[in-house]
């Protein structure tokens, strides 16, 4: 009997655990609003735009942003119901950046009758709806999904928006609400935000370069570096951004798998194909060991093989700290006017 008693007390707690907002899943809808106070949300400046009525988040004065601070967004989804007035204008932002004026971040749109041209269902400066799918003062339902660099927006369960970012503009940031003009009046109410699974590669965030610690055997090192890794579809899209002490800026851009196998890129004068391949415990390659690296566990390796048509012309190790946040790239490279250069280069994550 007291085994019994003891498995149903068991249970009933596991019951109760299942219904407490803080051990829900991670692929659970969870409200973000309480429906009474601005609790866990924080305006990046002329905070007295934004109050509580009749149970929504209602806009109403300057340019103003409204965070939801108590959590980032790196792949999650975003929905509310939004009201807007005669020539109002607003928006809901996944991955923004904290801060006054208006924030950096994706914004769907949320604008029926303004002079504004791109309306609701829109994604800001990427991929527009010129439409007009609602009308003034009527409630609807607004839903983003962001997973990686593939961004998805619905507006009363009809799809507006389906993009890739091939540039990997922004990675991870906050939820955000924006008021956007003195004489607009937005409302949203029943707010809630879904976690999706994070990135399945290691990989994946911002990356600076660390010039105090990398090294190039001639020539300068760039003066500044920065790459950003989101997953695409099946694969990664690799983006960075570079400036050479001269004040040159550069970068690549390339979508591939990480199997081994070559894929296109641009951006480099030296070559226009890359392989990318995971090294794992079981596998120790050539590579390794010309470089005498020792596998500690939980870090991560990669062979990397730069090529200029059919010819290979560089190739580098990639190594992850086991705590995720510095990668050593080290390599050679054969340029195409035929000086070959050694290189270390450590890079420190910016952001997950």
């Amino acid at each position: 009997m007291r085994t019994l008693l003891a498995l149903t007390a068991l249970a009933v707690l596991a019951a109760a655990a299942d219904k407490d907002p803080k051990k829900l899943k991670k692929d659970d809808w969870h409200p973000i609003f309480n429906g009474t106070t601005l609790e866990d949300w924080k305006a990046g400046d002329n905070t007295g735009s934004w109050t509580v009525k009749d149970g929504a988040i209602r806009g109403d004065g300057e340019r103003s942003h409204l965070f939801y601070m108590k959590e980032k967004c790196i792949n999650c989804e975003f929905k509310a119901e939004v009201r807007l007035n005669h020539s109002g204008n607003s928006g809901m932002y996944v991955r923004a950046a904290f801060g006054p004026e208006f924030p950096k971040g994706y914004e769907a749109q949320c604008e029926n009758t303004s002079d504004d041209p791109v309306k609701t269902g829109s994604l800001y400066g990427f991929d527009k709806v010129f439409e007009q799918l609602v009308p003034d003062d009527t409630w609807w339902k607004q839903h983003v999904i962001i997973d990686g660099n593939h961004i998805q927006i619905f507006v009363n369960d009809k799809q507006t928006v389906d993009f890739i970012d091939e540039k990997n503009t922004y990675v991870s940031g906050y939820l955000a609400l924006q008021q956007h003009n003195a004489g607009s009046v937005v409302d949203f109410k029943n707010l809630m935000m879904k976690e999706l699974p994070p990135p399945k590669s290691p990989l994946v965030g911002i990356w600076h370069l660390n010039r105090e610690q990398s090294t190039i055997s001639a020539g300068e090192l760039p003066k500044q570096v920065e790459i950003r890794i989101l997953e695409e579809r099946d694969g990664i899209r690799y983006q960075s951004e570079s400036v050479t002490a001269d004040g040159k800026k550069g970068g690549l851009n390339f979508f591939g798998r990480v199997d081994g196998y070559d894929y296109v890129l641009a951006g480099s004068p030296d070559y226009d194909h890359i392989s990318i391949e995971e090294i794992d415990r079981r596998k120790v390659h050539e590579a390794l060991k010309v470089a005498k690296i020792r596998k500690k566990p939980d870090e991560h390796y990669y062979l990397s093989i730069q090529r200029r048509g059919f010819a290979e012309i560089g190739r580098a190790t990639y190594t992850l700290s086991a705590d995720g946040n510095t990668l050593r790239r080290e390599g050679t490279i054969q340029h195409e006017k035929g000086d070959k250069l050694n290189y270390v280069e450590i890079f420190q994550k910016a952001e997950p």
